[in-house]
């Protein structure tokens, strides 16, 4: 485990306790925040050979078998392949501003919607991510080339993509600023990157803060127990400018879960209820920068 004394982006020694979960499981059950630059990231952290083995088989995890995840996805893939360009970028707006075709890379691409997207745009795919399970599977459903480890042990060549695509995994990982400089290195000048994330600016996590405070009550952890890092929007922009990105677009959206699907979930009303806010409230972003 990792103890943190100072901020990890900012070096700022200003932190503070920000919440903790001791009813779950999970890498991180506690959390501190910068005061200085806003990050809210795991105190104490789990270092990487903990993780690698908590991600090795992530998608057979509780919450996902409890959602019937991969036959949601599956059936999310058969309608993306029906989309021609246009819908496409309607769909997903970070998509929006890229170029031309070409090579795409997809940095923990899990079950495979990012490159669903992409193969729909006509680009090469390419993708990193860590289990096997999630490979095999979009192994079987694209033409993909996949590495399976994390992206700097890939060491892809110099300027070697036109789009990189990292959806909801730059907050899982130990090392974000190295993150966005690997993605940086390997893009195309002028080369797409598009990162989703947690928004931890939203008026729902901050809502609940204020309210947990107010009754006098440490808040809990109310994202995923395994993510390390949980940004606000002014600092993911910031640290993308300062990775040598210039950023295009930055916008909020919700889970985009369908009520059905909620509704069919395998698990207690209580956590249903917690998704359906989740839903209602638009807690993730995503920035889409281009190369300098």
């Amino acid at each position: 485990m990792i103890i943190h004394r100072a901020c990890p982006i900012c070096q700022s020694k200003n932190i503070v306790g920000d919440a903790i979960d001791l009813y779950r499981s999970g890498p991180h059950i506690s959390r501190a925040r910068c005061r200085d630059c806003g990050l809210v990231f795991a105190n104490p952290m789990a270092d990487q050979q903990d993780l690698e083995k908590y991600y090795n088989d992530y998608y057979e995890k509780e919450i996902y078998d409890s959602t019937d995840y991969k036959n949601l996805i599956q059936a999310e893939i058969e309608k993306i392949s029906q989309l021609n360009p246009e819908e496409i970028k309607k769909k997903a707006p970070y998509f929006s501003i890229y170029q031309e075709a070409g090579k795409f890379l997809d940095v923990g691409c899990g079950l495979g919607l990012g490159l669903a997207y992409a193969q729909g745009l006509g680009f090469e795919l390419y993708a990193t991510e860590y289990d096997q399970g999630a490979i095999d599977f979009v192994e079987g459903k694209f033409p993909v080339k996949v590495f399976k480890g994390d992206l700097q042990s890939a060491a892809f060549p110099d300027a070697y993509f036109d789009f990189v695509h990292i959806s909801h995994v730059i907050e899982h990982v130990l090392d974000p600023k190295a993150y966005f400089q690997e993605m940086h290195r390997i893009l195309k000048p002028s080369g797409t990157l598009a990162v989703g994330t947690p928004d931890m600016s939203s008026l729902l996590y901050r809502g609940y803060k204020w309210m947990k405070h107010l009754s006098l009550q440490v808040p809990l952890v109310i994202d995923g127990l395994e993510h390390t890092f949980i940004f606000p929007k002014e600092l993911l922009a910031k640290m993308g400018e300062d990775a040598g990105f210039e950023i295009k677009l930055h916008y909020s959206h919700g889970l985009g879960e369908k009520m059905g699907n909620l509704l069919r979930y395998k698990m207690p009303l209580r956590q249903k209820l917690s998704r359906l806010i989740q839903n209602l409230f638009q807690i993730n972003q995503w920035m889409v920068g281009v190369k300098k």
